[in-house]
């Protein structure tokens, strides 16, 4: 199965220099073969071997300049995948070059992005920056609605599509046969992101991981359980802050405010990470192998608010408005879609097997309370289903563009 990914596709054209980064397995190199013309391709290894990939040759470091410096001269195409183990002298000799040709650098790695994008790099300016998150909801639920499923099934499979690594396993298996690869597939993932900070830091952002995944999604409710676990002299927002940042900025952690309220919380962007992390702090997935049967469980109490998460991250990116939580004691609200400070739309997510009309008239109830002109209940299968004054939407509505 390849997926299609027409807007990361435009984003690299943008520019002739380009910075294409973001966590492993994204799908940047596959993005960067596919869709940008070059003559030669580099790639680096763990050793710091250089092999160009359309010849399958190895090239020593001053080989590889030469040529480098030669084909961006004659304004060729390069691109120079995972160069960040090339080490810092490698950015020197590019900051010397002059801006001809056209040069793809690609990198997997917190520390690399972080030190090309801060305002002291001597390259800043001269690339573009693209960021390669997972696959889009629509993008794979496109891929997947060639399958014969149910929509739930349909729904389920392209979020764990959005994950390219998965791709080959829901061809031969289900959601469940997925999920019980992750203990194995997840910290491949996460990989080389932490490979250049030293260990205590890197225990630092993997606890603020897990305390997202854990439900723990505010700054101070990360600083209380990096605290709790020693992984922070004291208990202060403010020492976490610039770590969930750098998480957010590499595509790990995205940050939501909450309607009408001054904070914010934190959610994982990838589904599978976010599943992964949950069950191992709940129920120790990563040293134990976990049956079938139990893992359907845990999928199913986790599902439904990775569902809520991801429609409302698809209808705010298609609607172009501003996404907010809700949160209030005495009506729920899964989300308030927002232009200039006004609500113009809410939504419920109701996702179960059966709707009783008592649930359609308590999310009725709610939506009214938001202060929001557009009301919008989302359900599977909304064939059957009163609307009760509320706008209906289900998975197959997903699938239509614009």
């Amino acid at each position: 199965m390849i997926i299609e990914r027409p807007s990361q596709a435009r984003a690299l054209g943008a520019g002739r220099w380009l910075l294409v980064y973001g966590r492993r397995k994204t799908g940047k190199s596959f993005l960067v073969e596919r869709t940008l013309p070059f003559e030669d391709y580099f790639f680096v290894t763990s050793d710091r071997t250089i092999l160009e990939k359309k010849r399958w040759q190895e090239y020593s470091y001053d080989s590889f300049k030469e040529i480098l410096r030669r084909d961006l001269g004659s304004g060729k195409g390069v691109v120079v995948d995972e160069f960040h183990r090339l080490g810092e002298g490698f950015l020197d000799y590019l900051h010397a070059l002059p801006q001809s040709g056209r040069l793809t650098l690609v990198s997997s790695t917190l520390h690399t992005a972080r030190l090309l994008l801060e305002r002291r790099s001597p390259l800043l300016g001269k690339f573009g920056e693209v960021r390669i998150p997972i696959i889009d909801l629509a993008d794979a639920l496109r891929a997947a609605a060639g399958r014969r499923c149910g929509p739930r099934e349909l729904l389920e499979r392209a979020i764990f599509l959005r994950e390219p690594v998965t791709v080959n396993l829901l061809e031969e298996g289900d959601p469940v046969a997925a999920a019980s690869m992750l203990k194995l597939t997840v910290p491949a993932l996460m990989g080389e992101i932490f490979a250049e900070e030293d260990r205590k830091i890197s225990a630092v952002y993997e606890g603020a991981i897990r305390a997202v995944a854990a439900g723990r999604c505010t700054s101070a409710e990360v600083s209380s359980h990096l605290f709790s676990r020693g992984l922070i002299n004291r208990n202060d927002p403010s020492l976490v802050q610039q770590y969930l940042e750098n998480l957010q900025r590499f595509g790990i952690l995205h940050k939501l405010p909450v309607w009408g309220r001054n904070r914010h919380v934190y959610r994982h962007v990838s589904p599978l990470t976010r599943i992964f992390y949950y069950l191992d702090e709940k129920y120790g997935a990563a040293e134990r192998d976990i049956p079938p049967a139990q893992m359907e469980r845990y999928l199913a109490e986790l599902m439904p608010r990775i569902v809520e998460d991801s429609v409302r991250e698809l209808l705010g990116a298609r609607l172009g408005m501003r996404v907010h939580l809700h949160e209030a004691a005495d009506f729920e609200v899964d989300g308030i879609f927002a232009t200039f400070r006004k609500p113009e739309l809410a939504l419920a997510v109701k996702w179960r097997s059966r709707l009783e009309r008592n649930d359609v008239v308590k999310a009725r109830e709610s939506l009214g309370r938001s202060g929001a002109k557009r009301k919008i209940l989302f359900v599977p299968e909304k064939r059957g289903i009163p609307a009760e004054g509320l706008e209906l939407m289900d998975v197959r509505d997903l699938l239509k563009t614009g």
